[in-house]
């Protein structure tokens, strides 16, 4: 075990795009950094280990190791993430439980198997959300689903772990430039019941531009790095232009659906 004490750091998803953004940037700050690829990562300016996160042995494997090899972790960046695209009626459930798997399963389990190391570090588990886990939009139904469950696992988590001086973050970036839109699934069904065409298009070419042309992720990365550095970020993070106005949007609407159910409750 390393008698080492600085700052430590897991970060999940890191061989391109926020996750290796993430972690080169906290290496700059003097960090230490374990990073899970699938692929190679020998070119990396961290230590790798290959760990696919839906492997619940690899994941058990992997919070072991980080306690024998450092004793505690001061964040843990829960980073790794597929999208899926495709209107409920032509995507197959297997589709849908991958990415449930992928991005609310997999984050929980790593979490699980890291509080041991967290808790000797009084750490924080860095949870990346999206604007998509409270703004829907057609098409988007099973990755806005695995990003409702993180928030409402999240949620549920740090009130668990609180007492125990370990914090829960959640980053909730807009539609940053990352490699996640097109390397994302769609549904394997895609166009078979001839009635989604035109949201099918509109949402090719907006994962197109999310890929190509939107915004610089350097905003979320710098979000996510002051979530694991800085003790006093609050829960929940909205990042990216208006994001923080879709939050408060959301909120609103919420308000006025309890104001409507209270007054059809009363009618009835």
């Amino acid at each position: 075990m390393s008698k080492n004490k600085t700052s430590v750091a897991l970060v999940t998803g890191t061989s391109s795009g926020l996750g290796r953004a993430v972690a080169e940037r906290l290496v700059e700050l003097g960090w230490e950094v374990i990073g899970t690829v699938r692929g190679d990562g020998t070119e990396l300016p961290f230590e790798t280990v290959h760990c696919d996160v839906t492997d619940d042995d690899a994941v058990a494997r992997l919070g072991q190791y980080v306690f024998e090899r450092w004793g505690r972790l001061d964040a843990l960046v829960n980073n790794a993430g597929i999208s899926l695209t495709g209107p409920m009626e032509e995507l197959d459930p297997k589709e849908v439980r991958t990415i449930l798997d992928v991005n609310l399963v997999a984050p929980m389990a790593l979490a699980r198997a890291c509080l041991p190391a967290l808790r000797v570090a009084s750490g924080v588990i860095v949870q990346i959300s999206s604007v998509s886990a409270y703004s829907s939009s057609e098409l988007f139904g099973a990755y806005q689903a695995s990003k409702f469950g993180l928030e409402g696992a999240s949620d549920a988590l740090r009130q668990e772990v609180c007492s125990q001086n370990v914090r829960v973050v959640l980053i909730e970036p807009g539609p940053f430039r990352t490699e996640i839109a097109v390397k994302g699934i769609q549904a394997g069904a895609k166009g078979s019941t001839g009635l989604y065409e035109s949201s099918w298009v509109e949402v090719d070419a907006w994962l197109q531009w999310h890929a190509t042309a939107g915004p610089d992720p350097a905003e979320c990365v710098a979000a996510i790095v002051g979530a694991a550095t800085l003790r006093d970020a609050p829960f929940r993070i909205p990042v990216g232009e208006d994001i923080c106005e879709e939050l408060r949007r959301k909120g609103g609407e919420m308000i006025a659906q309890a104001d409507a159910a209270e007054a059809f409750l009363l009618s009835l």
